[in-house]
């Protein structure tokens, strides 16, 4: 399924990247683009990061959390 209509980005390539570190919408974006435009689909990966995220992501790995505390 395509979660990023402007990228053209499926759910796979977005699950892939947060298995490979992608902790947050920024770096799911720098790693496969999805997110990177529009914006309308950072909800549906950030659900993905949740599902797929170990666990300190999940409770640490917001971009705007890393910000406000970096």
């Amino acid at each position: 399924m395509i979660v990023c209509h402007c990228k053209t980005v499926r759910e796979s390539s977005i699950r892939a990247a947060v298995r490979a570190g992608a902790h947050c919408h920024r770096s799911v974006a720098t790693a496969c683009e999805a997110g990177a435009m529009c914006g309308g689909c950072r909800p549906a990966i950030e659900q993905i990061i949740e599902q797929e995220a170990p666990p300190p992501s999940r409770l640490f790995g917001r971009c705007d959390e890393l910000a406000a505390t970096g």
